[in-house]
């Protein structure tokens, strides 16, 4: 049996080719990382840069590309995955406080203003009130819905006559 043989292009991305592929973009990591400001957990970030860089390293094709160079295909991909990974943590963070607590409070909400508030309480059911309350912290219909107990659907039924109800408290046409 006869084994093909080893070129420089058959181990371009080889393990020990590849971490020094990696290492060669930790500065374009630590660029970006200034550019969207990461202050805190810069080693999770450079990982999460690392990670792109392997994975655009593998997934680059200059035919493909369209133009575009190994570098410039690499800058967007960390770019993109590090904004992702602000997203998530940012959603992560916003849903549990900073006691632990996550129930439901459906109290009025800070940045809500009280008159709106007052004014949609009276015309909104419990359900349609939790919907508004929820939405307005930056839940999605899906993590209502976890939290709340009940289905998808339901929280999007709930969505839709409470906005329903609003518009014609406010006076908009669809």
């Amino acid at each position: 049996m006869a084994y093909p043989e080893i070129t420089d292009a058959s181990m371009r991305y080889g393990t020990l080719h590849m971490n020094e592929q990696i290492e060669r973009y930790e500065p374009m990591i630590h660029s970006i990382m200034n550019k969207l400001n990461i202050q805190y957990d810069k080693d999770d970030y450079m990982q999460v840069g690392r990670l792109a860089v392997y994975s655009a390293l593998t997934a680059f094709d200059a035919v493909k590309g369209k133009g575009a160079t190994e570098s410039q295909f690499v800058y967007t991909r960390i770019q993109q995955r590090m904004i992702d990974e602000i997203r998530k943590v940012s959603r992560y963070t916003s849903h549990v406080s900073a006691d632990g607590d996550a129930g439901m409070d459906t109290g009025t909400d800070d940045d809500m203003p009280t008159l709106y508030y007052e004014s949609a309480r009276r015309v909104l059911d419990d359900r349609e009130m939790l919907w508004l309350t929820y939405t307005l912290k930056g839940f999605t219909v899906r993590e209502i819905a976890s939290v709340a107990g009940f289905s998808a659907s339901s929280v999007k039924n709930w969505r839709a006559s409470a906005r329903v109800k609003l518009r014609e408290i406010y006076g908009i046409e669809d």
